[in-house]
Parts: C-alpha cells; sequence; structure tokens
C-alpha cells in the first residue's frame, strides 16, 4: 500500500465567499525544438513499425502533439480544417488556412515557409485538398500506406467527406489506421508533459480544496459548479472543459452529467469529476462532499473505495498490465461484497486527451512503463441505483509509483449548514 501524508479536513462551515484571484504558478516554459523534432523521430520509428510511409493528423490532440502548434481558432471555428503531414523519410509539412500563418510559425517547430502551405478558407468545395494531394504525391512509398486518425478513440477534424476525395486523389496509396503509432507515441510522456499534467492537477486540487467553503445554502448544482470552474480558472487554468456533477441522498446516481439546477439539501452528497487544462494537457480526477452527516453505510464505501485507490496505485508499477490494475481494485470491493457488474473499466491513460489508452479493464493487456500516466478509479453501487466513485492520478516511475493528483483525504469531508 502507497503511504501518503494527508492533511485530515474538518468539517467546512459553507462560506460561499466569492471566488478572488488566486497566486500565480510561473508559467511552464513551451516544449523546446529538441522535443518536438524527437517526438518526429520517435513516430518516424514506429511507422516503419507499423508499415506507414506517412501520417496525417488533424485532430486538436494529434495536431498539437505532433506539430507543437496551438491556438483556440481552430477547434472552435470548424469552417476551416488544418492538416500536418509527417512522412516516413522526409520534411513534415503544414497545410492551413492562410490567416493562421502568423499563429503557426510563432507557436510550432515547423517554420519554414517551404513547409507551410495555405489557401484561403473557409472554401467549402476545395478545402485544401489539392494542395495534400501535391504533399502525398512527393511521399516515398515503401508500404503504400497513408495512416489517417480512423481507429478507436480518434476524431477527424476535417468534412468525413474530404477524407474519401483525399484517399481517392492519393492513390496507388491505400488508406490506413495510424492509431497505433500515435497511441504508442503518446503513451510514454516526456517530463515536460509530466509537468503540464501535474499542474494541471495542481490547479484541480486547490479549487477542491476550497470546494466545502464555496457551497452556500441553497445553491444548485449549477451554482457550485460554476463557482469551482472559475476558481480552477483563476488559478492558472486555461480551459475547463469537463465538470461533472452528481449529486442526492444518501448519494448521487450519476457521475456524467454537466451541473444541473438542483438545488444541494442537507443529507446530500455529492461530486464533482473535473479535467481541466493547462499549456494542452489534462488532469482528471474527483472529490466527494457530503452536506450533513453521510450516512455510516455511505461513510463505508467511500473507504472501501479509498482503499481500493490505495491498491490501485500500489500495482501502477513497470511490467504490470492495465488489467492488472483493474482487478486489484477489484478485488479490495469484491472481498468486501461489492459487485462489480458492468463498470467497464476503473481507470485509464491520461495526458492531452482527459481520457486516453489504454483502459484499466478485463483484457487490456497494455504493459505499464515508466512515464505513463493512469487513473485509478473505482466505482461502488449501492442501494439499488446510487454509487460513489474515488479517482486519482498516477505517473508509472522506475520505482514507486507517483501521485499527480494531491491525494484525498481519507474521511469525506462535511459541509454544515
Amino acid at each position: 500500500m502507497v503511504k501518503t501524508a494527508v492533511k485530515k479536513s474538518n468539517p467546512v462551515k459553507g462560506g460561499g465567499s466569492p471566488v478572488k484571484l488566486l497566486a500565480r504558478r510561473p508559467e511552464l516554459r513551451p516544449f523546446t525544438q529538441a522535443e518536438m523534432e524527437g517526438r518526429a523521430e520517435r513516430a518516424r520509428k514506429l511507422m516503419t513499425k507499423y508499415k506507414l510511409d506517412a501520417v496525417m493528423v488533424t485532430s486538436e490532440p494529434n495536431l498539437e502533439y505532433l506539430s507543437g502548434f496551438m491556438s483556440q481558432f481552430p477547434w472552435a471555428s470548424p469552417s476551416r480544417p488544418w492538416y500536418f503531414v509527417l512522412p516516413r523519410v522526409g520534411q513534415p509539412t503544414a497545410v492551413i488556412p492562410e490567416t493562421g500563418v502568423t499563429n503557426w510559425r510563432a507557436t510550432s517547430w515547423v517554420k519554414d515557409m517551404s513547409q507551410i502551405l495555405t489557401w484561403p478558407s473557409p472554401r467549402p468545395e476545395n478545402e485544401g485538398l489539392d494542395l495534400l494531394e501535391s504533399v502525398f504525391k512527393k511521399v516515398r512509398s515503401k508500404y503504400g500506406r497513408i495512416g489517417f486518425e480512423i481507429g478507436p478513440e480518434s476524431r477527424l477534424a476535417m468534412a468525413p467527406a474530404d477524407l474519401l476525395r483525399i484517399v481517392k486523389k492519393i492513390k496507388p496509396f491505400k488508406m490506413a489506421d495510424c492509431v497505433p503509432v500515435l497511441r504508442d507515441l503518446r503513451f510514454v510522456k516526456s517530463p515536460a508533459e509530466i509537468a503540464r499534467i501535474k499542474r494541471a492537477a495542481d490547479i484541480a486540487a486547490d479549487a477542491f480544496d476550497d470546494l466545502p467553503a464555496m457551497v452556500e445554502q441553497g445553491d444548485t448544482e449549477s451554482d457550485v459548479g460554476r463557482k469551482f470552474a472559475a476558481h480552477m480558472l483563476l488559478g492558472g487554468a486555461d480551459k475547463t472543459p469537463y465538470t461533472a456533477f452528481g449529486s442526492g441522498t444518501p448519494s448521487y446516481d450519476s457521475i456524467i452529467m454537466g451541473p444541473t439546477s438542483r438545488k444541494l439539501r442537507k443529507g446530500d452528497v455529492f461530486l464533482i469529476d473535473t479535467g481541466c487544462r493547462y499549456a494542452g494537457y489534462h488532469c482528471d480526477f474527483d472529490r466527494n462532499i457530503a452536506i450533513g452527516e453521510p450516512t455510516d453505510e455511505v461513510k463505508k464505501i467511500h473507504d472501501l473505495l479509498y482503499r481500493s485507490v490505495e491498491a490501485g496505485i500500489a500495482a501502477c508499477v513497470p511490467g504490470n498490465t492495465a488489467e492488472d490494475l483493474f482487478y486489484a481494485q477489484a478485488k479490495v470491493l469484491e472481498d468486501a461484497g461489492i459487485v462489480i457488474g458492468t463498470v467497464g473499466r476503473f481507470g485509464h491513460g491520461l495526458g492531452k486527451n482527459m481520457t486516453e489508452y489504454p483502459s484499466n479493464k478485463p483484457g487490456d493487456t497494455a504493459v505499464l512503463v515508466p512515464g505513463a500516466v493512469m487513473t485509478i478509479e473505482p466505482s461502488a453501487m449501492f442501494q439499488g441505483d446510487k454509487m460513489l466513485v474515488h479517482e486519482e492520478n498516477v505517473l508509472i516511475t522506475e520505482g514507486k509509483p507517483k501521485l499527480l493528483s494531491r491525494r484525498a483525504v481519507r474521511e469525506m469531508p462535511v459541509v454544515r449548514w
């Protein structure tokens, strides 16, 4: 069991004091040119492994990861697609709307204008497809396969019809899946990536520490959710894309809904599960808060989940698999008589996406290696449809696992009105 020093939390009176500007942490430095070029080289080796002559990415996490480009604009404006092509042999090429050149060169490691092709987007009849065709014609063919984001957990940030059009244009190359390359590439995080995940986790942990004092009598889930999200933004988060909220008596029955207009009341237990983002990387963990003293059953299950998380953390060592993490957590619950049922998974990978490969579930034999970041997330159902969930973020190291989230206190914090 991993021993973690924590500060015991006493019951807190709801204060509802307005969120103030929080102490600023220094911004982390951008990724170095060497790190970005290193990613490209590792990607090329993986292309050889998976027999691809090039990969093309369009989605926010993968385009950011390979190119270094950072901007809010593309993902808020689906009118304009952005493409990044990395060949197995040769230089990468950006095919982007001409309005984005300044932003691209300011943030991407690919700055040479000979590697940046542009068109006057939006132009629905031809969103850079002729330029992409010219890029693919220069790709050296060994395997006759170009990789696109078409596999598990991937998303396109281009019109699917345009993908079909470009696949016709690249013949005799065949369309293939580049997800195995990107999955293996992103699984192991660099120290600079880990620092970003840790910063996001620190920002969320600060908000969780202050959460009980934010809750005022008469607040709705939405009231508390907004205060919590504001705390993270003022604490340094770039975005708060995920703030799931569940509440109910004696506990909640959902952990994926956003905050609602339901008023919190004495006897409730509520959960916030958050994935705030800092510099392109996410945390993902939750905390449970009681309004008034929780029932003995809730206390027992909450403590059981705490011990299940401890077992999951202890299993986060190199050589274990994702399914080993599941079974380590499940054993604690099953030994106490909790039926696991069809929960699906007890955690997952974490990084540029809030949920990444692999999944802590039976059958996932992905082997943990130093530099991987995992969530540990057991859940327990009781009284039919009621549930409790607990989650932490863990870095796999050469030795003992390292918590990136600030470990929750063992006893559930209580707000007293």
